[in-house]
């Protein structure tokens, strides 16, 4: 007699059907990058156990098009490719959908009204923690790829409760000779030699007056901290990793504490 595993119940359409508090994780825009916000959803939860973690689906698929190059004209638009990347999260039972990724936000909106679930803006999240860091009418640095500067991502965000945040940016020859090749460099993995451009970058928004920085590329944090910064330091994927869970933390359904005696 042959034995077949059970599969899971599915719901219409071949998707599983949803479960509350599972966040989908649009990934691969940088791989080292999504590894990366997987270890900061971990950080961000306050769990002791394995039970008590946020339900996590990722989909991490590198081969989405360069997000500066369509930015610039020079390449394919990512988007119908975010599409069925997500499409994987929601047929997994996503609930909300967050992308680690800064540039790729600059087709949010329309990827958000693809998918047909609620997604939390990694821009928002790194403003609203940038405002809670410094003072009123302190100035912000940003680092960030050319695309993302250039779009307005950042800049033309609003700030909640009306309040206005006071960017400094780099120069053009800071984005040219320092920022993007570093960028370049950590996606091919060249960690040791990205960080001192990357320092220098900070540095130098340092001493014109930043009081704190947000690193609004997702390469950035995996070589710049507010130690080698020498100023604090805003990470957005870490502000994003927490937005997603305390979504989750909310959505979940409350579980009584099982005994362990009860349990076995």
């Amino acid at each position: 007699m042959t034995h077949t595993t059970p599969r899971p119940a599915r719901g219409e359409g071949g998707a599983l059907p949803a479960a509350p508090g599972i966040v989908g994780v649009l990934g691969g825009m940088g791989p080292l990058a999504t590894v990366d916000f997987m270890r900061k959803l971990l950080d961000a939860t306050p769990a002791a156990t394995d039970q008590e973690h946020i339900p996590v689906v990722v989909s991490s698929i590198p081969q989405v098009p360069d997000r500066t190059a369509a930015f610039r004209g020079e390449g394919e638009s990512p988007l119908a490719a975010m599409i069925v990347s997500g499409r994987r999260l929601a047929a997994a039972g996503a609930g909300v959908v967050v992308v680690p990724c800064n540039t790729a936000h600059l087709w949010f909106d329309d990827l958000e009204q693809a998918l047909g679930l609620p997604m939390i803006h990694l821009v928002d999240a790194a403003i609203e923690e940038a405002l809670a860091l410094v003072p009123e009418g302190g100035k912000v640095g940003l680092l960030a790829t050319d695309a993302t500067l250039a779009s307005g991502l950042y800049l033309n965000r609003k700030a909640p409760q009306g309040r206005a945040v006071q960017w400094l940016l780099p120069t053009a020859g800071e984005m040219l000779e320092l920022i993007m090749p570093a960028i370049a460099e950590v996606k091919a993995g060249q960690l040791a030699m990205a960080a001192p451009r990357l320092t220098a970058a900070a540095q130098r928004l340092r001493a014109r007056g930043a009081r704190a920085l947000v690193l609004g590329c997702t390469e950035i944090p995996l070589v710049l901290d507010e130690q080698s910064a020498g100023l604090p330091v805003i990470d957005a994927t870490a502000a994003l990793a927490r937005r997603a869970v305390a979504w989750a933390r909310q959505t979940a359904p409350r579980r009584e504490s099982v005994p362990v005696s009860q349990s076995l």
